[in-house]
């Protein structure tokens, strides 16, 4: 009897084990079926992922008719075109004096202000250029030769520089909690600088939006006419549509194709203590479309001290090591006298940040 018994209990829990491996599985089922459907409905209605278009890849929100174009929420630029100096032609003393007129130009900027130098080659340009030298008739008796003279001016284009147009801007960028505020520190900054840039010999004048946008445009398309006109913008249509290309291609990734041609980008830190003065030049020598662009911004200068301080220390630290070396070796320790003549330049440099407060900036 207590066998049986036994047997009864033994077959009971079989069942309960059973039972709760059933309800185990219906439970695993119904959450399947709960997990199928949640899936099916989110193929149907999830969103799509964001697509960049050709207009997401220019990086501002908008450009308004008087050529402030605000960046993101809180930056927005002003740009300036320039014309040239006679600086190569010019003597010695004229050229140390613009080189000083020039430093002190830069040295008007604080740190909350970020300068951009674009020096423009654009290929192509013959009509803009002929255009640009039209001298209308005045019915004077002259106009014979003004003829003679506009004739002249288009010959020397086509046979001179197969349609060079080279261009100057300056574009300077604040920070400001909103448009208001923007606009009345980039009014102050424009008459600051086209005034420095007056008493240096320089010609400059102002851009808006328009004269902004044909740059971008011409950048973008150098085989296209710019057409655009702020009258007519629709509402709530961006600056963009009037100055993208086809399509833009960042693959592979050393150059980029942008409608139906191809260009590649390429950075360089400035960090020798001298630099050649024609350095600039001998890139705008060549006859082909090329931007170049110096992106400047003043360090705070108590750190531009301790960087001095710091890159003095490292070539003191590398003059004991030398001479250690030399004495070991039997060389003459005037083999360190490199980093000795380095280590005066690295001394004058922070001489003139701390006694005549000039600055160093990040480019």
């Amino acid at each position: 009897m207590n066998k049986k018994r036994k047997i009864q209990q033994i077959k009971l829990m079989q069942n309960e084990k059973a039972l709760r491996s059933q309800k185990r599985d219906l439970k695993k089922s119904n959450c399947k079926s709960k997990k199928d459907k949640g899936g099916i409905l989110d193929l149907i209605f999830k969103k799509e992922p964001k697509r960049y278009t050709v207009e997401d890849t220019i990086p501002y929100l908008r450009l308004l008719k008087s050529g402030i174009c605000q960046l993101d929420e809180r930056h927005f630029s002003k740009s300036i075109a320039f014309q040239d100096i006679n600086y190569q032609l010019a003597l010695d003393e004229d050229r140390d004096l613009i080189f000083n007129q020039f430093a002190n130009f830069l040295n008007s900027f604080d740190l909350s202000i970020s300068i951009e130098f674009s020096y423009i080659n654009q290929l192509g340009r013959n009509e803009e250029m002929k255009s640009a030298i039209q001298i209308p008739d005045k019915k004077d008796g002259f106009d014979d030769i003004r003829f003679e003279f506009r004739e002249m001016l288009k010959s020397q284009i086509v046979k001179g520089n197969n349609g060079l147009k080279k261009s100057k801007y300056v574009t300077f960028t604040v920070e400001a909690d909103n448009l208001e505020q923007a606009t009345s520190k980039l009014e102050r900054l424009e008459i600051d600088i086209l005034s420095s840039l007056k008493s240096m010999g320089v010609r400059a004048e102002s851009l808006n939006g328009e004269e902004r946008l044909k740059i971008l445009h011409d950048v973008l398309n150098p085989n296209k006419t710019f057409e655009f006109s702020y009258k007519d913008l629709k509402k709530r249509e961006s600056t963009k549509t009037y100055i993208v290309p086809d399509e833009f291609n960042f693959t592979p990734s050393r150059y980029f194709k942008f409608g139906k041609f191809i260009g590649a980008t390429s950075h360089f830190q400035i960090l020798a203590s001298e630099l050649s003065d024609r350095m600039l030049s001998e890139f705008l020598d060549i006859d082909d479309n090329i931007n170049i662009s110096f992106h400047i911004r003043a360090i705070d200068q108590l750190e531009a001290i301790k960087m001095v301080k710091r890159k003095n220390t490292d070539i003191d630290k590398m003059k004991i090591e030398e001479n250690k070396k030399a004495v070991r070796s039997g060389y003459d320790m005037g083999a360190t006298r490199s980093l000795i003549t380095t280590n005066v330049v690295g001394n004058k440099a922070y001489t003139k940040i701390n006694l005549y407060r000039e600055l160093i900036f990040q480019e």
